[in-house]
């Protein structure tokens, strides 16, 4: 039900597209400690919402286009943050397991940039629409999702959210995709990835 992508979450490679060099390429590499992914899922009977962090990541940009990023995210970090102690534990303990993301096998998610593009009109707070490969379990699926973007001094920093469908990352545990006449049991196949990434020129 936590699903999250991690991947991530994930989405700062976005930013890329958005520094200027003239004078050929430049490389940003993401800040793990000041960035962060966030997960929110529901259910029948409620929700729950936590945390992934990002592991690694970087962007190119040439001429100021984006030319290549990639942000991996450690799916071993899975928080839980809405529940305490035991009741924590229990649901974290689940997600990793092979009912939800298998971390034993697929230790990290990812998520590769392919397109990005100005808005015509902004949307609230967004100033960008956003697509790329999210990668889970080994599978990747494309998404787009719109994401706002600002550029200060060497750094450069994008937030925002995306809704990852997770029947297509073969997450089986209690989706109506795959099971019927779940009653309360069911959780909702559709989660939440938000996401506060920083990268830095190097």
């Amino acid at each position: 039900m936590k699903n999250i992508m991690t991947f991530g979450a994930c989405l700062v490679l976005t930013l890329a597209a958005f520094a200027s060099n003239n004078e050929g390429t430049t490389r940003y590499k993401v800040d793990t400690n000041a960035s962060s992914i966030t997960w929110h899922a529901t259910k029948v009977t409620g929700e729950h919402m936590g945390t992934v962090n990002v592991a690694n990541g970087y962007i190119s940009v040439t001429d100021g286009a984006l030319v290549a990023a990639n942000i991996i995210a450690d799916m071993g970090s899975i928080a839980c943050t809405d529940l305490e102690g035991e009741w924590a534990d229990k649901l974290v303990g689940h997600l990793n397991s092979d009912d939800f993301f298998n971390v034993s096998e697929h230790k990290t998610s990812s998520f590769t940039l392919r397109n990005i593009e100005a808005l015509n009109e902004t949307k609230g707070d967004a100033t960008h629409t956003v697509t790329g490969d999210f990668t889970i379990r080994g599978i990747t699926k494309s998404v787009t999702f719109e994401a706002e973007i600002t550029e200060e001094g060497d750094n450069i920093s994008i937030t925002g959210s995306a809704v990852l469908n997770r029947a297509e990352f073969d997450v089986k545990y209690g989706s109506g995709s795959f099971f019927d006449n779940l009653g309360d049991n069911l959780i909702h196949d559709n989660f939440t990835v938000g996401f506060n990434l920083v990268a830095a020129s190097i």
